[in-house]
């Protein structure tokens, strides 16, 4: 029937809207969306500034106003900025991580220098400062200086500053009036650039042993110097004060012919930039927001690495935000994605349930850009922190976001918000816990099949409430068994499904379908124990349905899954969860046994995709099969320790949220719908050289997928996964196709939806 069916639309092909010629990411795609907002160093050739940011890098060239961000993905070996340097005779930026790792970059390649990282030491591994001359970077860090020749990339020697019989750690270096200077928490020692023997310590002669001086800095050949209260400068081998801040001292740095003074009012949230000339006169400031370092280009325009703000350029007595997009903070605790708009909160607790106090709140791309909702800058926000879920009705387009601290804030997609809280509008109950008195802590957001909202509260006396779609009235539950709530999910038969936080296991509650009456409403509690839920533990993390309806449960001691359970909850087990012995390599046991599970999502083609503290899983639908495996040694995966996957079913991305950012990756797996829409073939054309993965996505669930020449030879079939079709771009026989147009034929199983488009092979 397929056959007959489909060869019928060749004749007709010059008819068809082939919608599939648009373009998008290819499978296999991955994308980081990293803060850059946070910026910890500036570097530049004197157009071009190197800027270092707390989790990521980025350059900005003044001469078109461009920036480029980079990442893991981009090459980078490390996440985790911590200082920046650049050599103008080698065109090298020296980037240094927290872990002591090292990176190279020069056109736009970069290169990896990991010894410090690998290195076994005593104490930590700080890098404090870079300094660069003549292809030579000087690192001042807490066993020494340690020297690199940007030519070779090999760390050729290393400086070590003895006191009291034990190496002392450098926090800064640098050059003045033909001498080396390095500032250790011992004092300040100098040396004659020219003397060979650097590496002997007998060479290096104190100038000062009473301060520890943080920075140094040359401005026209006089070497100034700055604790963390004052600045001075060194004349006649002698330190005269200089300078003494009425603000917190951050940062000094070299201008073209001042010294850049970086200042910060921590109470006022505010910072100032002065320079002061070699007479130490302040000659001019201006105002930033948190700086902790300055620079001044050959164009002599001022520019700020700032903690809040990245990248900040003066403008009159202000200075202007430059920073690529991206989310406001790295952590993520929950995510929604779906059809290329993606919310992040920021928030969390630990696992004593004290609240992180983040005030970065949410973050939402949309449009490929990023739109942050920050205390402070979000009015409505300014009384919340730790926003830990969120949902949104992609109907009415309103975002239900929950704070631990405290309260559901609707936002609407006008813009008009509501704040369920405290006062007229107090649904929920206050917390009665020992940190939360008083305070709504609402930790679970869902929507059943009808749109009604629902939300679990932690430490209140009822833990379940209900928001109508048809009205707005709120409708509380008080549940048998724990008082906690926790991650909230909604099966195919409207039972809700809650974590029970404070290893507390799990709860089903079915309604009935009507709100308002209460009587004819059930609920079973789930823990551990054959008969009792038989969890593999009480201690849940995250809670998933997949497309069978199942009930995946993840915990500190792997996976269970339900199935079948629903009201009156009366077979024999009750919900008891299944715990699947699976084999990998030549080990079986139990599903991820051992392992904390904190978070499990379900993709189009009913693949389970499980974070843990040990990276990402990709499982297949029985879990009998592991797909993939992603680390942060296999992958550009930011940290291992994944807390939230959520995927966008439209587009098969999978977002991945760590504590050290957010990256997504594009699957081969999309959501199927119940007709071929918007079908979409990319790329397309398919270049010559290209050994990437075709997708042909917007396909009816499961469809099969078959590929011809022009004449009608088979050259390619496969099945979708969910609403998605994959290919390697090889015929049967291993070879890629010849030049020429392919048709593409797709079929519901039942021969009901079917679809015909082209694809152009390009030599």
């Amino acid at each position: 029937m397929f056959s007959t069916r489909i060869y019928s639309f060749i004749a007709a092909l010059a008819l068809f809207n082939l919608s599939a010629n648009a373009q998008d990411r290819p499978i296999g795609y991955w994308r980081s969306h990293l803060p850059y907002n946070t910026a910890v160093g500036l570097a530049t050739d004197g157009s071009t500034i190197f800027a270092a940011a707390t989790q990521a890098f980025f350059t900005y060239s003044s001469a078109n106003n461009s920036m480029e961000p980079y990442s893991k993905v981009e090459g980078m070996s490390d996440i985790g900025m911590q200082c920046i340097g650049y050599d103008r005779l080698t065109n090298t930026a020296v980037l240094v991580y927290s872990d002591g790792n090292i990176d190279l970059f020069k056109d736009n390649t970069f290169y990896n220098i990991p010894d410090l990282k690998v290195k076994t030491i005593s104490g930590d591994k700080t890098v404090n400062q870079v300094y660069t001359e003549n292809g030579i970077a000087y690192l001042s860090t807490s066993i020494g200086i340690l020297v690199i020749d940007l030519t070779s990339h090999n760390i050729t020697e290393t400086y070590q500053f003895i006191h009291n019989n034990q190496s002392v750690p450098v926090s800064c270096f640098g050059k003045a009036n033909g001498y080396y200077y390095a500032a250790t928490t011992a004092g300040l020692y100098r040396a004659d650039t020219s003397n060979p023997e650097l590496q002997n310590f007998q060479v290096w002669q104190i100038i000062d042993s009473t301060r520890s001086f943080l920075q140094i800095a040359t401005v026209n050949n006089r070497l100034f110097a700055s604790n963390s209260t004052s600045v001075y400068a060194l004349v006649n081998d002698t330190f005269h004060l200089a300078y003494t801040p009425k603000l917190v001292l951050e940062h000094i740095d070299a201008g073209n012919n001042s010294l850049l003074i970086s200042e910060f009012a921590p109470t006022a949230f505010n910072g100032r930039i002065k320079m002061m000339d070699v007479s130490y006169n302040i000659t001019d400031s201006f105002i930033c927001g948190d700086p902790v370092q300055a620079i001044e280009l050959a164009d002599n325009s001022y520019w700020v690495a700032d903690s809040y703000y990245g990248l900040m350029k003066r403008d009159g007595n202000q200075a202007d935000k430059y920073a690529p997009p991206g989310p406001t903070d790295a952590y993520c605790f929950d995510i929604y994605a779906n059809n290329k708009n993606v919310w992040v909160a920021h928030g969390g607790y630990d696992d004593l349930f004290r609240n992180f106090n983040n005030r970065d709140c949410v973050s939402n791309l949309v449009n490929d850009k990023w739109v942050s909702y920050q205390a402070y800058t979000y009015q409505p926000f300014d009384t919340l922190s730790d926003f830990v879920t969120l949902v949104k009705d992609e109907v009415s387009g309103t975002v239900y976001m929950g704070a631990y601290l405290d309260g559901l804030f609707i936002l609407n997609s006008d813009g008009t918000y509501e704040l369920v809280r405290q006062g007229s509008n107090s649904v929920f109950d206050p917390s009665a816990a020992y940190f939360g008195d008083g305070q709504r802590m609402v930790i679970g957001t869902a929507l059943d099949n009808e749109r009604n909202l629902w939300v679990t509260t932690l430490y209140s006396k009822h833990q379940l409430y209900a928001r109508a779609v048809a009205d707005g009235t709120w409708y509380k539950f008080l549940v048998p068994g724990p008082q906690n709530g926790g991650e909230t999910i909604v099966d195919d038969n409207d039972q809700i499904w809650y974590v029970n936080d404070n290893g507390a296991g799990v709860t089903v509650y079915n309604y009935n379908r009507t709100l308002s009456d209460p009587t004819d409403d059930q609920s079973y509690h789930l823990s551990t124990g054959v008969g009792y839920g038989n969890l593999p533990s009480n201690n849940v993390f995250c809670i998933a349905k997949d497309l069978n309806n199942s009930i995946w449960i993840g915990t500190d001691n792997g996976i269970g899954i339900v199935s079948n359970c629903a009201a009156p909850f009366a077979q024999t087990p009750p919900c008891d969860a299944n715990l699947p012995i699976v084999q990998y390599d030549q080990f079986a046991g139990y599903l991820f046994a051992g392992n904390s599970v904190k978070t499990i999502a379900v993709d189009g083609g009913n693949r389970k995709w499980v974070g843990t503290d040990n990276g990402v899983w990709l499982l297949s639908p029985d879990a009998q099969t592991i797909i993939y495996r992603f680390t942060v040694d296999n992958s550009p995966l930011p940290s291992n320790n994944v807390r939230k996957i959520a995927i966008d079913k439209v587009t098969g991305d999978v977002y991945i949220g760590t504590d050290a950012g957010l990256i997504s990756y594009r699957s081969t797996a999309t959501e199927g719908g119940t007709a071929n829409q918007d079908v979409k073939i990319f790329p397309n054309p398919v270049k010559s050289g290209y050994e990437g993965t075709i997708a042909i996505n917007g396909l009816v669930a499961n469809a099969d997928v078959r590929i011809t020449d022009i004449n009608g030879q088979l050259v390619y079939k496969t099945t979708a996964f969910g609403g998605q079709a994959v290919w390697n771009g090889l015929d049967y026989t291993g070879h890629r196709p010849q030049t020429g147009v392919y048709l593409v034929f797709i079929s519901s199983s039942d021969g009901s939806q079917t679809y015909a488009g082209k694809i152009v092979f390009v030599q």
